[in-house]
């Protein structure tokens, strides 16, 4: 082991007995107890000879202390020697005042006054240098304030006491002045030792503190005494003095006594008012002697060599602390620089102007695990990877022909030393020639999180973050630049707009997480149904375009359209559950001089045109598309304050009992009546409803009109309405309906709600509960237009309703086949089995009317019955109120005359009316 690991061993031992030697040796409050335990014992003493030593015995354990001190402390003792040294003198003073008491031949002041006063310029040397910082060796006048202070002191008490003694003139001072000598000089050793009351070890400077304020006022009460004639042996005031040594002398032998380091202890203001005060206190003893005439010969030779040398000493060390300070303050910026540059994760590397590296900063380890030393000699260079060294040889030559002063930043890749790759900006600056620093400076910033985030940030900008497919943001970026390129004549851009047919359904019975694992499969088969060329994006909800930048034209956009349908219908499996979710689509060709914004749009109009076609269709857009999708856009805004401005009414079309001929209900049919259009049919506005939301507010309007007229009618008929699924699927629907009948004071089984046969077969979740709860409150439901859809046997068996309406298509047929359709017949074999009240719908001629009476229809509709009228002339008609039994007359306005026998049995009045 080489010499090192002793220095730190040495080290330690040396902090282990600098901890022994901070131990108090005596602690604070015992020594206030022997203070305490001295002057009782003194003052119980009564005046016995004996005791009188007591008061000599304070001071000399002040000497012991300094002593205890100076062999506690062995690199520096000599502060502390001093301080024992001027408790000697003082204990010698105790003992002339104490020999001058025994003899009677005490006078104040006296011998014991003038050698205490030879005591202060030690005690005064040795606080200063116990509470100042330590030096350097290479400061001369480091130590130069004691002596100063030693001097100004000296230089007074020559004044005031020795010089008079001196050349024989007597003193100078009145005797009851000297009463406040001593406790203004135990004061001024108090504010000394008052620099030291904060920070490391000041517990026991606080004490040396408090035992010179004891000192003072012991010397207060000493000197007053003296001065009356009231001094005595045994008395308080002359064992006073005593107590503040005792209190020192604990003081100055425990852990207080370490020397001030300098970097705790730094210039202070205090140092600077202390030199001022050393300069001043024998110019104006000297001035005030000139002034008086007071001044002896010796006087006038120290005072005046005291003051040339305070001032002289003053002016010098004064300039050496400005010195000091403007070094202190650049050494700790550079230590700050350098701290900064030793903990900092960027890597600071100084080169010379041939790029060898001379210093590299412990970063190097952080950021790329190279060790630092090892780089010293190296090409600056070699820490970029290879491919890019070029690059940064380059940037480091122009860097010095900018001469110094340039500075140049740029991007690289450093490679770690496990192999990963790291951005990182590169500042290189020519400090060529610089007081501080002579080199080329580079410094390393790691920024390969930073790059990282932000390549994340921008696939986030332009791309759905939950499928990963292109936003609308890049579609429309795509489009753009395939509008601009692309040769229209030849191979003109087609865009697919596919929007997911009754998806909000998926969400609401499967919950909204099981809904976005179900997108990112459609979006992985749409994926998969482009071409590699092609650009797909989610444009929000469930809503999807394909960008055909690939050839093709339309025809490759039919095959891609139907390869994506018939992808989405097979099931998707997910979260233990199985949804078939189709699409409709639309297809748009970009026209020569098209934009982006308007290529969607056809292609969106286009998309709607396959909804209105019944769903899971693809449509091509034709200009004649716009002027429909233009009206459905103004229809669609208006719709919204259709009921509020009471454009919106009800009328209603009879139920007439095809074998009697009786009214037993009516179905309420909503109508609009636009401001500026006219009558517009349901079948525009309630598709335009039912996408856009509207049919909720709509539909809850015709349910509160239909039961308040409906409330008249007499008791048993029925009321019949469509309702949508998207009302169904509402969570208030059902609470709802059960408070419009209670407030209308309807009978609910009475009440019949129609569905299609679409909705039927497609709805088996919220809207089944619905109908369920209905069903057990005794609402009826009915299947509107069967025969028109797809719906089986098998779901009216899941499914049960009330009545069966047959389209009107199947009751058209009726009259060119003597024996009828076979649909309607079959309708109505499978309604008789199921149990089912059987409607027939559209009945226009007397043939129709006959054949459905033969196969046992049960209820008909139809302009041949009854045209829709409105409720007042319902009531006139059929005799509401009360809704009296009452016959159709067979001129409800069908096509073909009615002969005698139909009108004979239409007219045959009921015996049951209900």
């Amino acid at each position: 082991m080489s010499g090192r690991p002793g220095v730190s061993l040495n080290r330690h031992a040396w902090h282990a007995d600098e901890h022994s030697m901070n131990r108090p040796w005596i602690p604070p409050a015992a020594a206030m107890l022997l203070a305490a335990a001295l002057a009782v014992g003194y003052v119980a003493a009564d005046g016995a000879a004996a005791a009188e030593w007591l008061r000599v015995a304070a001071p000399v354990l002040g000497v012991i202390g300094g002593c205890v001190a100076a062999a506690r402390r062995p690199v520096r003792p000599v502060p502390a020697l001093v301080l024992a040294a001027g408790f000697v003198v003082t204990a010698v003073a105790t003992w002339f005042a104490v020999d001058a008491l025994d003899e009677g031949l005490l006078f104040f002041p006296g011998d014991a006054e003038a050698v205490l006063a030879l005591a202060y310029p030690a005690l005064v040397a040795a606080v200063i240098a116990l509470t100042s910082p330590r030096r350097d060796v290479r400061d001369p006048l480091g130590g130069s304030e004691p002596i100063m202070y030693t001097i100004a002191v000296t230089a007074l008490v020559w004044v005031a006491i020795t010089g008079p003694q001196f050349d024989g003139d007597g003193f100078p001072l009145r005797d009851e002045t000297w009463v406040w000598v001593f406790p203004l000089l135990d004061g001024v050793l108090a504010m000394l030792t008052l620099r030291r009351t904060s920070g490391r070890n000041a517990a026991n400077f606080q004490l040396m503190t408090l035992g010179f304020l004891m000192l003072g006022a012991g010397h207060a009460a000493y000197g007053w005494a003296a001065f009356d004639g009231r001094l005595e042996a045994g008395s308080w005031e002359a064992i006073a003095p005593a107590l503040g040594c005792v209190v020192i002398a604990v003081a100055v032998a425990g852990r207080s006594v370490a020397v001030a380091d300098p970097d705790t202890a730094p210039v202070h203001w205090i140092q600077v008012f202390g030199l001022f005060v050393a300069a001043l206190v024998p110019l104006g003893a000297l001035l005030l002697m000139v002034a008086t005439g007071l001044a002896s010969r010796s006087s006038s030779i120290v005072v005046s060599v005291a003051t040339v040398a305070v001032i002289v000493l003053a002016l010098a060390r004064m300039w050496r602390l400005v010195h000091e300070v403007r070094n202190l303050s650049e050494q700790r910026g550079r230590d700050r620089l350098a701290a900064m540059v030793e903990h900092s994760s960027d890597v600071v590397m100084l080169a010379d102007v041939d790029g060898r590296v001379n210093y590299a900063s412990p970063g190097l380890r952080a950021m790329l695990g190279h060790d630092p030393e090892s780089w010293s000699g190296r090409d600056l260079a070699d820490v970029v990877v290879p491919d890019e060294r070029e690059l940064a040889r380059r940037q480091l030559e122009r860097v010095i022909e900018h001469g110094p002063g340039g500075t140049i930043e740029f991007e690289v890749t450093l490679a770690h030393l496990d192999g990963q790759l790291r951005k990182a900006v590169v500042v290189i600056a020519n400090l060529v020639g610089g007081s501080a620093v002579d080199g080329i400076v580079a410094t390393f910033r790691d920024v390969t999180e930073q790059r990282n985030l932000e390549r994340q940030l921008s696939h986030r900008a332009f791309h759905d973050e939950l499928t990963g497919l292109a936003n609308r943001a890049l579609f429309l970026d795509r489009m753009d630049h395939a509008l601009r390129i692309a040769r229209h004549e030849v191979d003109p851009v087609v865009v697919l707009f596919v929007d997911l047919d009754d998806f909000k359904q998926v969400n609401d019975e499967l919950g909204h997480a099981v809904g976005d694992q179900v997108l990112k499969m459609i979006a992985d088969r749409i994926r998969r149904a482009a071409g590699s060329g092609d650009t797909v994006a989610r444009l929000g909800g469930d809503e999807f375009a394909l960008l055909l930048e690939d050839r093709g034209g339309i025809d490759r956009a039919i095959d891609v359209a139907e390869h994506l349908l018939d992808a989405l219908r097979e099931p998707l499996h997910v979260a233990n559950d199985e949804a078939t979710v189709l699409a409709s689509v639309g297809v748009a060709v970009a026209m020569p001089g098209m934009s982006t914004t308007g290529l969607l749009r056809d292609a969106d109009i286009a998309m709607y045109e396959a909804k209105r076609a019944g769903k899971g269709q693809i449509r091509i857009f034709d200009p004649a598309m716009r002027l429909v999708a233009t009206k459905h856009l103004e229809y669609r805004g208006d719709l919204a304050d259709a009921v509020a401005r009471d454009e919106m009414r009800l009328v209603y079309m009879p139920f007439v009992d095809l074998a009697s001929g009786q009214v037993v209900g009516a179905e309420a049919l909503i109508r609009w009546r636009h401001r500026e259009h006219g009558d517009i049919p349901a079948g525009e506005f309630v598709p335009i409803a039912e996408r856009s939301g509207l049919i909720v507010p709509i539909g809850e309007w015709a349910m509160g009109q239909a039961f308040a007229h409906a409330s008249t009618w007499r008791a048993g008929l029925l009321l019949s309405m469509n309702v949508s699924p998207v009302q169904i699927r509402q969570p208030e629907f059902v609470d709802r309906l059960i408070d419009l009948v209670d407030v209308h004071r309807l009978d609910p089984s009475s009440v019949v709600f129609e569905l299609t046969e679409a909705a039927l077969a497609d709805d088996t979740g919220r809207a089944t509960s619905a109908i369920g709860r209905l069903r057990e409150e005794g609402f009826r439901f009915a299947i509107d237009d069967y025969g028109a859809g797809q719906c089986s046997i098998a779901s009216l068996q899941r499914q049960p309703v009330d009545l069966l309406k047959i389209d009107r298509t199947a009751v058209k047929a009726f009259g060119a086949d003597p024996h009828g359709p076979s649909l309607a017949r079959t309708i109505l074999q499978m309604a008789g089995a199921l149990d089912l009240v059987t409607v027939a719908e559209g009945i226009e001629t007397t043939s129709q009317l006959r054949e459905l009476r033969r196969l046992g229809c049960d209820l008909g509709q139809g302009y041949l019955l009854s045209h829709p009228v409105e409720a007042a002339e319902l009531e006139q008609r059929f005799g509401y109120p009360g809704f009296a039994p009452g016959v159709v007359d067979g001129s409800g306005g069908g096509s073909d005359p009615v002969d005698a026998n139909d009108v004979e049995v239409a007219a045959r009045p009921s015996s049951d009316p209900s």
